[in-house]
């Protein structure tokens, strides 16, 4: 099952999609689920595995996560 990252805007999920994808991060874009509550309608889907290294690269970047789901 994917990590869900979700963020405070759909520019802020565009602006980490392509900041994880220059950092060799592989990140899929897609629809907020129902059940997450956010002014968001566009998130990012990633594996497991590369979980603690995104964060860490956004945070390096200055991208705001709003919350992380497992």
């Amino acid at each position: 099952m994917d990590v869900v990252l979700v963020f405070p805007s759909n520019s802020g999920t565009i602006i980490a999609t392509k900041t994880l994808k220059e950092s060799g991060v592989p990140a899929r874009m897609i629809p907020t689920p129902r059940s997450v509550q956010t002014l968001s309608n566009l998130c990012l889907s990633i594996d497991p595995s590369v979980e603690g290294r995104a964060v860490s690269v956004l945070k390096a970047a200055n991208v705001s996560v709003s919350a992380v789901y497992r």
